[in-house]
C-alpha cells in the first residue's frame, strides 16, 4: 500500500505496522486457535461497548520499511530489558522495597540505556496517540508533532520531557494483573494531564506536561544515568483503575457466553 509514512512524512510503500510491539502480546493470545480479544468498554453506557477478535497484534498501515526498522531497535531493547524476552535482562534491580501492608512496592533499576529505552517509551506514546485502532483521548497536535520529531530524529529529549511512570499492577503480592489491554485513558495529577495505558499488567503513565512538575514528582522517571524506579501496586488501591478493569471483565464475560 502506497501512502504517507506517519514518521518521516514521505510517500512510500507502507508496512502493516504494529501499534504495540508484538512481544507485548505474548501472554494475551488464546492457545488454540491463536487469537485475542480487543475490548472498547464505555464506563458510562455499556451499550456502547464493543469487542473484536484479533488473530495478530493490532496493526495499521503506518510506517515504511526503514522507519519500522528504526523503531524495532527500541522495541527489541525493551523486550530484553523489562520483559526478559530471551532471559536477556539488560537492566537490573539494585534495591526493592515494600510497604508494611504489602500494597505498594518499589523496584530501583540501574543499567538502562537512557537513549534506547526513552525512545522506546516516546515511540510507544506517539503510536498510541496517532493510532485509529485505540480509543485514545484527543491530545494537542503540538504534542503529537513534538513526539514525532523526537522519534524521527532519534532524540530522547530530557528525562522530564514526557516522563513515564511505569507501574506493575498486581491482584496481590505475587500475581500480576495481566492477560489484557485497556484502552488509553486520561487522568490528572496537579493539573498535569496523564495518558495511561495498561498492557498485560504494565501501566504506562505518560505525563504530557511533565516539565511543569515539582522536582520530587519526577523521581520515578527514567534518568540519564540509566536508573529508574518502577512502582508496583495492588489493583484494589486504585478505585478508578479497578472499576475500569471490572467493567472490562464484566463485558468480556457477557460476550464469551
Amino acid at each position: 500500500m502506497i501512502g504517507t509514512c506517519k514518521l518521516c512524512c514521505k510517500e512510500k510503500e507502507l508496512r502493516h505496522s504494529h501499534i504495540l510491539p508484538e512481544f507485548m502480546y505474548q501472554n494475551l493470545y488464546d492457545a488454540s486457535p491463536k487469537r485475542f480479544y480487543t475490548l472498547n468498554v464505555d464506563l458510562d453506557n455499556s451499550d456502547n461497548s464493543k469487542r473484536k477478535i484479533e488473530q495478530k497484534g493490532i496493526r495499521e498501515y503506518l510506517l515504511y520499511g526503514d522507519c519500522e526498522v528504526q523503531l524495532s531497535k527500541y522495541e527489541n531493547y525493551a523486550a530484553e530489558t523489562i520483559y526478559a524476552k530471551n532471559l536477556g535482562n539488560k537492566a537490573t534491580i539494585k534495591k526493592a522495597n515494600e510497604t508494611p501492608d504489602q500494597q505498594y512496592f518499589t523496584y530501583e533499576y540501574e543499567g538502562f540505556s537512557y537513549s534506547d529505552f526513552k525512545l522506546f517509551l516516546l515511540s510507544l506514546l506517539w503510536r498510541v496517540i496517532i493510532s485509529k485502532s485505540f480509543n485514545t483521548p484527543e491530545v494537542d497536535e503540538k504534542i503529537v508533532e513534538q513526539l514525532r520529531l523526537a522519534v524521527h530524529k532519534q532524540d530522547p529529549l530530557d528525562f522530564d520531557d514526557f516522563g513515564c511512570l511505569l507501574q506493575v499492577i498486581k491482584y496481590n503480592k505475587g500475581q500480576i494483573a495481566g492477560g489484557f489491554i485497556l484502552d488509553p485513558f486520561l487522568t490528572k495529577n496537579e493539573n498535569n494531564p496523564i495518558l495511561n495505558i495498561l498492557i498485560d499488567g504494565f501501566m504506562y503513565s505518560f505525563y504530557l506536561n511533565s516539565k511543569q512538575l515539582p522536582s520530587d514528582k519526577k523521581d520515578f522517571f527514567l534518568k540519564k544515568d540509566g536508573t529508574m524506579v518502577i512502582l508496583g501496586r495492588v489493583l484494589f488501591t486504585d478505585k478508578g483503575l479497578f472499576e475500569r478493569i471490572k467493567a472490562a471483565f464484566d463485558f468480556f464475560k457477557t460476550i464469551k457466553k
